[in-house]
Order: structure tokens, then sequence, then C-alpha cells
């Protein structure tokens, strides 16, 4: 099984314990606040996961779906929403064909999922353009698509981390004709043995030593933030 297959299949809360450390800056809410114009309130997360987004959007003027295709995932959401007194609603599916009517959103966001398309599928650009005329399906005229993906975690650097995310990122933006922002999400964490503990498992060895090399407790991320008003 693919290595982030598996972790979405069966590591769910160890996931969730990661990003908990993460964006300790708060840049990703600010940014995203600032996409968001003053109507909006039905919010579509595609690749929900363990609930990043919907517990970014605690705000009660939000009326949040939470989507993701793995169970696990799924379940730890859950249990976040309870932990968090949440109310955002949830629904297991693919972004291939979102069970939504059209036109039914002001804001479709997508964190950290789609790139994945690249590594998972050969003909990339054939699958993503279903997804991406989905989501454009269900968000209202003049509504917000807003697309997260790495720019490399361990580095102040951003930089697509592969050949093919690049050229992923190049699309969205000369075919989709997405704008792209760059911020810092690093993760900090209480010492360096909680940063390697709570890392290697998704990020590899790699990171790990990088982490021991420079003594880091705070570990640098740089996020790319693609919108869109559809």
């Amino acid at each position: 099984m693919d290595h982030f297959k598996n972790i979405y299949s069966n590591m769910a809360c160890e996931y969730h314990r990661m990003i908990e450390y993460e964006d300790v800056d708060g840049n990703l809410y600010d940014c995203i606040d600032k996409l968001l114009t003053a109507d909006v309130s039905r919010v579509l997360d595609i690749g929900s996961g363990t609930g990043r987004i919907p517990l970014l959007l605690s705000d009660p003027r939000f009326t949040v779906v939470g989507l993701d295709l793995y169970w696990e995932m799924l379940k730890e959401n859950v249990r976040q929403r309870s932990l968090s007194a949440g109310s955002w609603l949830l629904s297991q599916g693919s972004a291939e064909a979102l069970p939504m009517s059209p036109d039914c959103f002001d804001v479709l966001t997508a964190g950290w999922v789609l790139g994945h398309t690249c590594s998972w599928h050969s003909d990339w650009q054939t699958e993503l353009d279903i997804v991406l005329k989905e989501m454009h399906r269900v968000v209202r005229d003049q509504g917000v698509i807003i697309i997260m993906e790495t720019l490399t975690t361990g580095s102040v650097i951003p930089s697509p981390p592969t050949a093919e995310l690049s050229d992923y990122y190049d699309w969205l933006e000369n075919s989709w004709a997405f704008s792209r922002q760059e911020i810092r999400t690093d993760y900090r964490f209480p010492d360096v043995k909680e940063a390697i503990s709570n890392t290697e498992f998704f990020f590899g060895e790699q990171l790990s030593s990088m982490i021991v090399d420079n003594n880091w407790s705070r570990v640098p991320e740089c996020t790319g933030i693609w919108s869109k008003i559809v």
C-alpha cells in the first residue's frame, strides 16, 4: 500500500497528533480569513481528514461540511468534533464525484489532498480536471476555491518538493487561473525528541536527521495557498 494511503487508512490518531503542533503562528487562518468575503457561510472542505480546516473555521458564522474518502480519518474527525464541541457535518465520498448539488457552497477548501494525485496517477491532469470541474460545479457564482499544498517541510525556502508537484502547481496557475500565496506553517514541539516521534512516521528519516542536525524543536514548513473566485 502507498505510504500515505496506509497512514490515512490506519494511523489517523497519529496524524492528528502531528498536525496539532503545526502552524504555530496561525498564518493559515489569517490567510484563509483574508480570502473570505463578509457574506460567506457555507463551506465544503474536501479531504477533510481529521478536521484541520473545520477546527480552524469554528466561527459560528460558518456552516462547514467535511468530506473525506478514508473512514479512519473521518472517525478521528468525529472525535475531534466532539472534543471541541463542534457542529460541522461529515460525509464520506470522493472528490471526483461530489455528492452535493450545484452552486450550494460559498467556499470550497482542499488542504494537502489533490497533490497526491500526481504520484497516484500517471495521467494526473486528466484526473484532476475531473476534480476541478466538480469543485467549480458545487461553488456558487462569485464563490471562492482555496487549495493548500506543501512547499516543503524542513526548509525556510518555499519550493515544490518534487518535479511532479511543481508541474501541478504551474498547472493550477496556468490552466485553471489560480493565484498563489506562500506562508510559513511551522511545527513547534516541546523538544527535539517529540519533534522526531511525531513526524518520522509521516516524513521519514531524512527529516528526522535534519531535526537532529539542526536541534529543531520548531520545524520549519512552507505552504502554498492557491485561490480563485469562480
